[in-house]
């Protein structure tokens, strides 16, 4: 076995993804007139929006999904944002006041706010390193499977819509729409010469700068007097396992992750962008670039609209108050009042449509079990322990969510700050609902996130690191004034209070997370892979002819051949492709092909030249995946186990005659197979059996 890519060589991809994330989004909102951590932190949503949206506009035209493509589409569109800027007069402003009308932070408080960020985001991509080992090692969970290969598909067909680019995933009979963002991204990413690689990279990404970005964003436009909160952020986001950590290995949900991490900048400049203190050209102006954001939230998961409405429909309502009384109060009254009125209409009329809309019921009618109590899923949430129980409690969040109630103290004190307060609330009621009883009626709300209580837990970190950073500024200047110690100080303190007291940012749960769908043996979820595997996987494309198209059991590990060796395989993802008959035929009485004409027809139908074989079972230590849907696949024998006919010499009457016939039989059958390679308990034949 090859010791693999290692990170280092593939530090230069991953600056690339980062700069391809950020900027053109970044350059659009300066072109429009946001400033700063503003656009800094908008920018990736920013970006997200313009390659969806490009996606599917080349898709319709013809144009081939390319780096290149990709960025003269995004440079016509920062061209046309500085533009509109020039002409609506919003891209200059007065020196050391940004756009959402907060003082800028000095020199010292951004060094001290890189120091932050450093530490931050430096333990969240280092335990994501280790615990995935190396940068080509393949993640082993359900969804990790069909992105791998989703985003290998978008490498050959240069396809990436959102609108049937995955078609090749469902064998052609493409889903009406699927968020391929993600794929596009990081398909085009410079740097990376396998697609695994350029996955994995893609979620300290996520995490390191995307997550932390928005984050510090929300957090200047929250608290725009206070520099404190700001600095604080990226330590206090370093706190929690929820996200990116469980977001990227357990569930594996890229497209998910992607679109929560887009959440907090969008956020940031939706405040940035009704605030009244704005020239209506500045609303404009930054209406534009929040429209490219929640484009881009939505369009990398369609569940990011509702993650949206979620946390930000208590602030729009704050802030749709707070200017209707305004104008009440300036004597129009009328239109104050039927705006008011249009917008209860606008919210009940769009919740109607969504409850009835066919897509959003199918993600509503998804069924999922849940826990006897909600006392587990509250003691989680008050420790930051996965949702799922499978994981050992190796270090808890107990101060940051001492912080975080602080917080909801004084923010009911601090008004502009409540709205966290009803979103926080908003995000634990469902969180709960989604992990207790199944029979609870309400529980039919937490179905637009798949009733899944770990992907709407990551939304309630969102106001909660907000919450325990104004209060953690708050606590600093008390202590300092208290103490008449310098705040640089006493901040510095509070760090290293929770490194210590989170046992150095949770590192040994971060890792923990990661490794379990990486390279724990046995593999959390059950093992789909074993190390000889791997290899065996990777010298498939020395093995297998250019032609090859295997067969093979998805839980086993067949699918990772397209991906990782360009094989193509009969299962490009674990689950089941509806309205293929063939397929079905195969996972159901594959094993039975000698004697079933159907299995053969369809074989022949699926141009089948090879078989992947898997003889890891449920009960072997390294606990192997299991799925009902495949048992025609199940722990395939080609070489039978028989013995020879020799073994039947002197034996006598109709039972040797009988058994000498099986036999037979038998070694006709054995003759369709031939051993190619194997690695583990998995091996590759060549079939020729329905030839």
């Amino acid at each position: 076995m090859t010791d693999g890519v290692g990170w280092g060589s593939v530090v230069p991809g991953i600056l690339g993804l980062a700069i391809l994330w950020v900027l053109p989004g970044y350059a659009v909102l300066r072109g429009l007139g946001a400033r700063g951590l503003l656009a800094l932190g908008a920018g990736p949503a920013v970006t997200t929006g313009l390659a969806g949206v490009l996606a599917i506009a080349y898709a319709l035209v013809g144009v081939p999904w390319s780096l290149l493509t990709f960025g003269l589409g995004a440079l016509l569109a920062v061209v046309v944002g500085a533009l509109i800027g020039a002409v609506l007069g919003t891209t200059r402003h007065p020196s050391g006041v940004t756009v959402a009308g907060e003082r800028a932070l000095r020199h010292t408080e951004r060094g001290w706010l890189s120091l932050t960020w450093l530490l931050g985001g430096g333990v969240l991509a280092a335990a994501m390193m280790t615990g995935m080992g190396r940068a080509d090692q393949p993640p082993q969970a359900w969804d990790a499977v069909f992105h791998l290969n989703a985003l290998w598909f978008v490498r050959e067909t240069g396809d990436a819509s959102s609108l049937g680019g995955l078609a090749p995933m469902y064998a052609g009979n493409a889903e009406p729409f699927y968020p391929a963002v993600w794929h596009s991204l990081v398909a085009i990413a410079p740097g990376f010469s396998g697609v695994t690689e350029a996955a994995n990279a893609s979620s300290l990404v996520l995490g390191s700068v995307i997550w932390i970005a928005g984050l510090v964003a929300l957090a200047r436009v929250v608290w725009p007097a206070r520099a404190l909160p700001t600095i604080l952020v990226p330590v206090l986001a370093a706190t929690y396992v929820t996200f990116p950590a469980i977001a990227v290995s357990m569930l594996a949900v890229w497209p998910f992750a992607l679109s929560t991490a887009c959440v907090p900048g969008t956020i940031a400049l939706l405040i940035a962008a009704v605030r009244g203190v704005l020239s209506w050209r500045m609303h404009l102006a930054l209406g534009i670039g929040l429209a490219w954001a929640v484009a881009g939230v939505v369009l990398a998961h369609a569940s990011g609209l509702f993650s949206l409405a979620l946390l930000a429909l208590p602030l729009l309502t704050v802030l749709l108050a707070r200017q209707l009384r305004r104008q009440f109060r300036l004597g129009r009254r009328a239109s104050a009042v039927g705006a008011g009125v249009l917008w209860v209409v606008l919210v009940a009329g769009a919740t109607a449509f969504l409850l009835t809309f066919p897509p959003v019921l199918a993600i509503m009618d998804y069924r999922r079990g849940g826990q006897d109590s909600y006392l587990p899923g509250m003691g989680s949430l008050a420790i930051d322990h996965p949702l799922i129980y499978v994981y050992k409690i190796t270090s808890v969040n107990l101060v940051t969510t001492l912080l975080v109630w602080l917080g909801v103290v004084l923010a009911i004190r601090w008004r502009h700050a409540r709205w966290l307060v009803v979103s926080l609330l908003a995000a634990v009621v469902l969180t709960l609902l989604a992990a207790g009883p199944p029979d609870q009626p309400l529980r039919v709300l937490a179905g637009f996130w798949y009733t899944q209580a770990s992907r709407i837990n990551q939304l309630l970190l969102i106001p909660a690191i907000l919450l325990a950073a104004g209060a953690g500024g708050w606590l600093v200047g008390r202590l300092s004034r208290s103490l008449r110690l310098r705040v640089e100080w006493v901040a510095a303190g509070l760090v290293v209070a929770l490194v210590v007291l989170t046992s150095g940012l949770r590192w040994t749960s971060q890792v923990q997370v990661m490794a379990s769908t990486y390279t724990t043996s046995p593999i959390a979820w059950g093992t789909i892979l074993e190390p000889e595997e791997i290899a065996m996987i990777d010298r498939a494309a020395q093995t297998l002819p250019e032609d090859a198209v295997v067969l093979g059991e998805p839980v086993a590990g067949s699918p990772y051949l397209l991906h990782r060796a360009g094989i193509d395989v009969v299962f490009p993802q674990l689950s089941p492709i509806p309205g293929s008959p063939a397929r079905d035929v195969v996972l159901d009485r594959f094993d039975g092909w000698a004697s079933d004409p159907e299995v053969c027809e369809a074989v022949r139908e699926l141009g089948v030249t090879h078989v992947y074989a898997d003889s890891l079972t449920f009960e072997d230590p390294a606990n192997a995946k299991w799925e009902e849907t495949s048992p025609g696949l199940r722990n395939l024998d080609p070489d039978g186990g028989h013995g020879s006919g020799a073994d039947l010499l002197g034996r006598a009457g109709t039972e040797a005659t009988e058994e000498a016939e099986e036999i037979e039989a038998s070694e006709a059958s054995e003759a369709a197979w031939t051993l190619l390679d194997e690695g583990g308990h998995a091996s590759l034949w060549e079939f020729t059996g329905c030839a």
